[in-house]
């Protein structure tokens, strides 16, 4: 009889089904949070120590280099190279697009 009543007095956990105290925030069996408002309140903390950075100004490395503090400072990509590269591989397909112009069918394309 004791076993029956003590059987209603839990609720059975929606993530590992063990019997659990209705009142319960916490399943202590598996560990997930129950209570909406308090999971809510973990999802934020969590978030806010660990934010999610895709790109920064150091890169990936100085990231790692700032949380770990192992690593030297890391030296950044030259801005004017990049542009000088844009430029140069764009102008070497100029020729291509001059020759497919001249070599066109003029059936087709005036």
């Amino acid at each position: 009889m004791e076993e029956a009543a003590s059987r209603a007095a839990t609720i059975d956990c929606p993530y590992c089904a063990e019997p659990i105290n209705p009142k319960s925030k916490k399943c202590k069996h598996c560990g997930e949070i129950l209570d909406p408002q308090m999971r809510e309140i973990e999802l934020l903390k969590s978030q806010r120590s660990s934010p999610q950075v895709f790109m920064n100004a150091g890169g990936g490395a100085a990231a790692a280099a700032a949380a770990t503090g192992v690593g030297g400072p890391v030296k950044r990509f030259p801005h004017w190279l990049h542009i000088l590269l844009v430029i140069l591989s764009g102008g070497l397909w100029l020729p291509i697009y001059l020759l497919m112009y001249l070599f066109r069918n003029k059936r087709y394309y005036y």
